[in-house]
Parts: C-alpha cells; structure tokens; sequence
C-alpha cells in the first residue's frame, strides 16, 4: 500500500462547556484542513453517550486510531512529528 493510501483516524473528544476544548479544537482543526490523509472526527461527549463507555470521559482529549495521545492541550508540533512518523513521511 502506497503512503498517499494511509488513512489516520483522529478523533477529538470533547464538551461544548469545555474552555479547553474549544482551544484545541482551533489548533486541530487549522492543523486537520491541509492534512488529505486524516480522518478528523469530532465526539461531543454532551451528545454522544456510546463514546463514554466504550473509551475514556476526559476532556479535550485526541484519540489516534482508537488509542489516547493526549488529555488536555496539543503540542500541534509534536503532534506532527508523531503523525508522519505514524505513516512513515
């Protein structure tokens, strides 16, 4: 499978009484909009009661295909560095 055909799946958690969530949604989104080889989905704990038992309640949190990378604020650099060494750039 060619690198172009690597999908990631980024999923942001989040509450819309968040403060910090909206924060790292910002960073996130800016980030997701030049990024073709992402999936970026954004689950409102507020509205979404399956997520909440199947993973974890905390707020902002980013899950990489379906594994926690981060709880609270987005290195957006390292979160880069970690995204193309995941699909091998």
């Amino acid at each position: 499978m060619g690198k172009e055909n690597i999908k990631v799946d980024v999923s942001l958690i989040i509450r819309k009484s968040c403060h910090a969530c909206k924060e790292v949604l910002s960073v996130l989104a800016t980030y997701m909009n030049r990024q073709s080889h992402i999936n970026f989905t954004i689950i409102d704990l507020d509205e979404e009661n399956s997520f909440k038992w199947q993973h974890s309640t905390i707020t902002p949190s980013v899950w990489i295909n379906d594994k926690m990378w981060y709880a609270g604020k987005v290195n957006i650099e390292r979160f880069d560095e970690k995204i193309k060494k995941l699909i091998n750039l």
